[in-house]
């Protein structure tokens, strides 16, 4: 009887420890979507360097690293990040002890970071083949989230290399997928927005107007201030093509205030070109 005691203590602990594992990566992610990219990683950097985690987390955080350097990069015009692809590396090495889930993670990360390095050729040759995998591999686990995720990457290579068709078809896939794990808020702004492109490279910006508001709004609500900036400057560009300028400097003064507050400089220059079109020099 107090071997049973004992045991169910153990359990209770054990699971009270792998919880506060769990919640130290959502820190992380959360402090990457608010846009405090510098506590993201040093919260990052102190818990890996204590290395008393398990694997796994170590690995999470990894990839959260790269994440977080990617998005400086994004902030300051550096993209693609080497540092980046160094934590996707660590990562990988991680990943061979932690099965299928973690080497389909890792073909994920691989089709975002070759996504951003392919980005003056805009052939995306290796993320296309990265992306691929990464669906074979998350549809054999059953992973919706992953699967969602990696369709819509998918779906962005089509876009930039404009077929728009089958670009909205795998970004229609891809929320269909998020839906079956239970819908994301900050997936429904990412499909939000891509849409929203595909209709502007069609030169339709009413068809674009509702899918650039929807985006801002999960943006925001999923707590993704960081991301906003961006939605909220498309926004007002679209309400300026509609001749609708005054909605638009309303969302131009939000997108300056985040852009100086993260702080990002390619931020700031976007939304100060938009606004530009509407009180030229």
């Amino acid at each position: 009887m107090l071997r049973a005691a004992v045991t169910a203590l153990l359990v209770v602990v054990c699971s009270a420890a792998l919880a506060a594992d769990v919640e130290v990566v959502d820190r992380v992610r959360a402090l990457r979507l608010q846009g405090d990219l510098v506590a993201a990683k040093d919260l990052a950097l102190q818990v890996i360097a204590a290395d008393t985690e398990p694997q796994q987390i170590g690995f999470d955080l990894h990839l959260e690293l790269a994440k977080i350097h990617d998005r400086f990069g994004l902030h300051l015009g550096t993209r693609p990040v080497a540092a980046a692809l160094e934590e996707i590396n660590v990562a990988a090495r991680i990943a061979r002890d932690l099965g299928q889930s973690a080497a389909a993670d890792i073909e994920l990360a691989l089709a975002d970071y070759h996504y951003r390095a392919d980005m003056s050729e805009r052939l995306f040759e290796t993320a296309f083949m990265h992306a691929r995998q990464a669906i074979v591999l998350f549809a054999a686990l059953g992973d919706k989230y992953g699967e969602a995720e990696a369709v819509h990457r998918l779906g962005l290579i089509h876009l930039q290399r404009r077929e728009l068709h089958k670009a909205r078809q795998l970004f229609d896939e891809s929320l269909q997928l998020d839906a079956a794990g239970g819908a994301r808020d900050f997936f429904r702004g990412e499909y939000e927005r891509h849409v929203g492109f595909v209709y502007a490279l069609q030169d339709d910006p009413t068809s674009a107007l509702p899918y650039f508001e929807r985006s801002l709004e999960y943006r925001i609500k999923a707590g993704a201030i960081d991301a906003s900036l961006f939605a909220a400057v498309s926004l007002a560009s679209t309400l300026i093509e509609l001749g609708r300028a005054d909605e638009a400097r309303l969302h131009l003064d939000y997108a300056l205030e985040i852009a100086d507050r993260i702080p990002s400089p390619v931020g700031r220059q976007r939304a100060e070109a938009v606004l530009a079109r509407i009180t030229p020099e």
